[in-house]
């Protein structure tokens, strides 16, 4: 992709984003997404850097961008000590070392909407990860190793899955989300998985959003729709999960976290202060409203399926707030 900064260009790779994709001041990257820890800098690293500053996250932000599983922070390479002065050496940005605990690596898919008479693709798409997984596991422990799911794992629409319904929808399904576990399971490492818009679809199969709901749990050996991992010293992945489809109050696709969800996300973030030297990486299937992140006009906007929360005023500002008043995520 090619990320652009006010008028300067850097080209990032063969393929060059053309049009509305290649946005003035953000950092366009296409999914799977590779999640490296030293896209921000830990304490003890910044501790060994001169002029480095005491909190987390610099004052004016960390701008860190992901190139090819790399990573770069504040368009800086490679950190060196100077030898003469007889300083310690510190690692390369984007480095995974295994004797520093804030090191971790973990690989980010988006939207599958798996289609079982194509998994030829998924294969060849697992291949790409998997030769990134292999490679970090010589450097990195198994434990600060793992895989997140964004969710909306299955096709919206019928995959001739199903011989007694040609007209079932196999995003939802119990067919659809037990591929999808043993699809996100192959890659030799923990995974995540949150719920998206697709994710709760099963209406032929399920009478209700609660018994999708319990299917897409027990497919995924997950206890709840949530999740919270410890990837590393004091780094969390967090995951909210979409629990709404039949019961929506506008249109089925809004991405609703239910109350349960956002008071349980709110005391974990109290509890996790930046000052305390806590990260935290948020997974949700559509962005807070406030974030920037764009969205489709022509689709998102008009059927009111844009935001977490979209059409609960107080609930879709929450979100958000949430992140201002916590620096840690």
């Amino acid at each position: 992709p090619e990320v652009s900064y006010g008028d300067n260009k850097e080209d990032l790779g063969p393929t060059k984003l053309q049009g509305p994709q290649a946005m003035k001041g953000r950092v366009v990257v296409t999914l799977p997404l590779l999640l490296r820890s030293s896209a921000f800098v830990s304490p003890r690293r910044q501790q060994q850097k001169r002029g480095a500053p005491t909190s987390i996250f610099a004052e004016e932000g960390v701008n860190g961008s992901f190139v090819n599983g790399s990573s770069k922070v504040n368009g800086s390479g490679d950190q060196s000590s100077d030898k003469s002065s007889g300083t310690s050496s510190v690692p390369s940005v984007g480095e995974v070392t295994s004797d520093d605990p804030y090191s971790f690596v973990v690989p980010i898919v988006g939207d599958l909407h798996i289609d079982p008479r194509k998994m030829e693709d998924y294969d060849v798409g697992r291949e790409h990860i998997m030769s990134v997984i292999e490679d970090s596991k010589s450097l990195e422990s198994k434990d600060r190793i793992a895989l997140v799911s964004l969710g909306d794992l299955g096709e919206s629409k019928n995959c001739d899955h199903n011989d007694d319904n040609p007209y079932e929808l196999f995003a939802g399904t119990t067919q659809c989300h037990n591929l999808a576990a043993n699809f996100l399971g192959s890659f030799g490492v923990p995974y995540e998985v949150i719920g998206g818009n697709h994710d709760l679809e099963g209406i032929d199969e399920f009478d209700s959003d609660d018994m999708n709901l319990r299917r897409f749990l027990k497919s995924h050996g997950k206890e709840t729709p949530q999740f919270c991992r410890q990837i590393a010293e004091k780094t969390l992945l967090v995951g909210l999960c979409s629990t709404v489809f039949r019961d929506a109050k506008y249109t089925s696709h809004e991405v609703v976290v239910d109350e349960a969800q956002i008071r349980w996300f709110e005391d974990l973030v109290k509890s996790k202060p930046a000052e305390d030297g806590w990260r935290i990486f948020v997974f949700t299937h559509a962005p807070p409203n406030g974030s920037g992140l764009r969205i489709i006009q022509e689709n998102h906007v008009v059927n009111g399926c844009c935001w977490l929360n979209h059409s609960n005023e107080n609930q879709c500002r929450k979100f958000i707030e949430l992140v201002r008043e916590h620096r840690s995520i």
